[in-house]
């Protein structure tokens, strides 16, 4: 066999080259898939945070209240009183909030406050509130007296009688008085004799109720006026009806007038003569 034979035997096939090397390059190039790692269980890391948090707050408790103590709770720093008072009654006023200026402000008792400042018997209402965040607010409202009773205390409108300390800037008031436990009928009785007197062009001075249940009042001008314990408004109505008629004219030398009598009444003088008896006007 010649050369040119055994070269064409040892020469590889053409084809059988180009499939080995592309198989080769077909196994290098392929992709390596990339790693996984797990998800995080969010619902578990919350729980383990709660728990340890609460963990905390309980070995820590003390020292965690102290330091929201003064934010959540602080102390009152401003007790403010409203109201048109006199510099007594506001010191007054003061006396009686003064174991509460120091408290905390949701630990103080407001019923406490308002019970303790009803107590004072010149006041009316009194209203008490919290304003955040650290001051205590009390509106006062004062009874509001008409007239005095006796030499040291007053009434209101309804007969509810109290004391004031300041009684003597009352004395521009009318003064009444009578029997203990009277003062509601007593002012009663005011109301309807002011009521008489004021288009006769009179107020009242003076309002006595005697024992034995008899009325005696005095005029701004100090005029007497005797009604006796019965047929008030009767009596009233012939005063008023005497007075326009005769009296008015010479009231100015009228002391008493004294309406006790059934049918009339009799006049007592400013100056009457000596052993002149007084004058009985009948209707």
């Amino acid at each position: 066999m010649s050369s040119a034979g055994r070269q064409h035997k040892k020469a590889p096939p053409r084809g059988a080259t180009r499939q080995a090397s592309l198989g080769g390059a077909s196994r290098t190039a392929q992709p390596k898939a990339p790693r996984q790692w797990p998800k995080p269980n969010l619902t578990a890391i919350s729980l383990v945070v709660l728990i340890a948090a609460v963990i905390a707050v309980m070995l820590n408790f003390e020292r965690t209240w102290q330091w929201l103590k003064p934010h959540v709770n602080p102390a009152i720093s401003t007790v403010r009183v409203l109201g048109d008072l006199s510099a007594a009654k506001q010191r007054l006023v003061e006396r009686q909030l003064m174991p509460y200026s120091d408290g905390l402000f949701f630990s103080v008792d407001i019923a406490a406050v308002r019970e303790v400042l009803d107590e004072l018997p010149w006041v009316a209402n009194a209203e008490v509130s919290r304003i955040w965040p650290d001051q205590l607010q009390v509106i006062i409202q004062e009874q509001l007296p008409v007239a005095r009773w006796g030499d040291d205390a007053l009434l209101s409108t309804q007969g509810y009688l109290f004391t004031a300390v300041d009684i003597s800037d009352y004395e521009h008031l009318p003064q009444l008085s009578g029997p203990a436990q009277e003062q509601v009928r007593v002012m009663q009785q005011y109301l309807t004799f002011s009521q008489a007197l004021r288009p006769l062009g009179y107020s009242i001075k003076q309002l006595e109720m005697r024992e034995r249940g008899s009325w005696f009042v005095t005029t701004q001008t100090g005029l007497q006026l005797l009604f006796g314990r019965d047929h008030l408004v009767e009596k009233i109505r012939r005063f008023a009806v005497v007075y326009e008629a005769e009296l008015k004219q010479q009231i100015e030398k009228i002391e008493r007038v004294d309406l006790r009598y059934a049918n009339g009444l009799a006049v007592a003088w400013r100056a009457p003569a000596e052993n002149e008896p007084a004058a009985v006007v009948a209707q």
